[in-house]
């Protein structure tokens, strides 16, 4: 299997492609509530996606006290994301909406490049390599498993 971080960034790749082709998309749509509902849609995966990494950020609490840790960035990240996400959805314009968006998806680049140079490699000085493997193979199962297998 794949160790947890490994997983992680084959789902940042993933996310970039589909921010690439939402941004082919955008340039087109001419409804507001197709923008919402795209937001939308970023939203719940990203947020998925998020609430593993700050589970994972658990393990790192105890890092380099005194100082700004890669796990609260990440954190703080995670929740502005959500936040721009969120203001899409109360936009009064199209303009607004595609510029909001257009937003979230590229701090979520910029967040996502964050996590692998920082947040991922000091998981990997953390854990030990087997406990990495055993959480990627938990998280594919839960992500990837068919519904009539029991985890």
């Amino acid at each position: 299997m794949i160790a947890i971080t490994r997983a992680l960034v084959a789902e940042h790749q993933m996310f970039c492609a589909m921010f690439t082709d939402i941004g082919g998309v955008l340039a087109n749509l001419s409804g507001l509530g197709e923008v919402k509902r795209l937001a939308r849609l970023v939203e719940g995966l990203l947020r998925v996606h998020g609430g593993v990494e700050d589970d994972l950020a658990l393990f790192t609490e105890h890092n380099r006290p005194g100082q700004e840790r890669a796990d609260d960035r990440c954190r703080c990240e995670h929740r502005e994301i959500d936040s721009q996400l969120t203001r899409v959805g109360t936009a009064k314009t199209l303009a607004e909406a595609k510029r909001l968006l257009c937003g979230a998806m590229a701090a979520s680049r910029r967040h996502f490049s964050r996590e692998e140079r920082l947040f991922f490699p000091l998981l990997e000085r953390v854990l030990q390599p087997a406990t990495l493997t055993a959480m990627g193979t938990a998280w594919f199962l839960q992500h990837h498993a068919p519904l009539n297998w029991v985890i």
